[in-house]
């Protein structure tokens, strides 16, 4: 919720922020829908007409990010925010073990909202139909908020991700295999077809039938189909990612290191680099010894910079203190060896830099760098 918009308020204590991308959506809508309403509405007044209809798709859309956002704390969830843009919109929480029931119910329950909206639009325009005299702006707009709630139900239900649809068959899927990434990656691949199938229907169909294709339902159709295909790609990555934190060792992925006194001099840095290089204690190893400094207590306080201490003269070696040419750890910047998976991968990204990776008795073993971490996660 750090990002550039309007903040509209706090919806049921949920921080709300329009995107400046809806403005775009909200232009496109009154160039799209304008000349319709100018059938009726003549005149400038057609244009503000088509604003409102605008208004009222964002409307419907923040209706279904509040469902999902209810949803979601029932569910025991912190919700973060919501974000209202030109692709509709985006409720973020953190995520945790809600199981696949709840996750189904946090997924449906947008779409079902736009569905309930829908029948009421369809029941509003119904009434304003039974009066008489012409047709006015409000049939209309409510006949353009059924149809446009109808679709935006019906396409969120599709079971393939991004949509809902697809978090909807993850869950089912995660409760037939009893692993959330079999959903995941189901749900992404079926997301993948849709992007094609969508572009296919709207390309090829009208052809095949001996249509003429639409140049802006083209348009339409390859962006919708762009950004199905990004988010499905973006939830495979995803799930090859997790599946690697399992994994996650922090002996086999720290760099060696020594421990030197902190009250050493840069001399006796060298040597003692020298000496383990020397009795093979680095051996097989692929990346340079680190040094890292600690007191007299055995606690890591620095870490020698290699390319400082390389920049020293011999004569100066022995005179100058190897904090010198070291930068400071902060406090209690260590882990245990033995530490793997999840908890590793929490431990680093909480606080993000170097760790040193101590043995029995509090023995130097390594030296861990996050970015180690999160490239053994993220790696293609």
């Amino acid at each position: 919720m750090s990002g550039a918009g309007l903040r509209l308020g706090r919806p049921f204590g949920v921080p709300l922020l329009l995107a400046p991308s809806w403005f775009l959506f909200a232009a496109v809508i009154v160039w799209v829908f304008a000349p319709v309403v100018a059938v009726r509405v003549p005149g400038p007044a057609s244009y503000l007409v088509a604003f409102s209809y605008a208004v009222l798709l964002l409307v419907s859309v923040l209706v279904h990010e509040v469902a999902h956002a209810l949803a979601a704390r029932w569910s025991g969830l912190r919700v973060t925010g919501i974000v209202l843009n030109v692709w509709g919109g985006h409720t973020s929480f953190q995520d945790g073990d809600v199981g696949p029931g709840r996750s189904l119910l946090i997924a449906v329950v947008g779409p079902v909202a736009n569905g309930v909206l829908a029948l009421a639009a369809h029941q509003a325009g119904e009434a304003v139909r039974a009066q008489p005299g012409p047709v006015g702006v409000g049939e209309l707009l409510l006949g353009a908020l059924t149809v446009s709630n109808l679709l935006l139900a019906i396409f969120n239900l599709l079971p393939g991700l991004p949509l809902d649809g697809g978090h909807a068959l993850e869950a089912v899927v995660w409760k037939l295999r009893g692993d959330r990434l079999d959903g995941t990656v189901a749900a992404a691949w079926a997301g993948r077809a849709l992007a094609v199938l969508t572009l296919l229907a709207v390309v090829a169909v009208p052809r095949l039938l001996g249509w003429r294709a639409d140049l802006t339902q083209v348009v339409w159709a390859g962006l919708v189909s762009a950004l199905l295909w990004q988010g499905a790609s973006q939830a495979l990555a995803y799930a090859t990612q997790r599946r690697r934190v399992p994994l996650l060792s922090a002996r086999a992925l720290q760099r060696p290191a020594i421990a030197v006194s902190a009250r050493a001099t840069v001399e006796e840095v060298v040597r003692a680099a020298r000496a383990a290089i020397d009795s093979g204690a680095t051996r097989g190893a692929t990346r340079e010894l680190e040094v890292v400094l600690v007191t007299d207590d055995g606690v890591p306080v620095a870490v020698v910079d290699t390319a400082a201490l390389r920049r020293v003269p011999e004569e100066r070696r022995t005179a100058l203190g190897a904090g010198a040419t070291a930068r400071a750890l902060p406090p209690r910047s260590w882990l245990p060896g033995e530490l793997t998976g999840e908890a590793l991968l929490d431990a680093v990204t909480a606080r993000p830099g170097e760790h040193v990776v101590m043995g029995p008795g509090g023995r130097v073993e390594g030296l861990l760098h996050t970015g180690d971490v999160v490239a053994a996660v993220t790696a293609r």
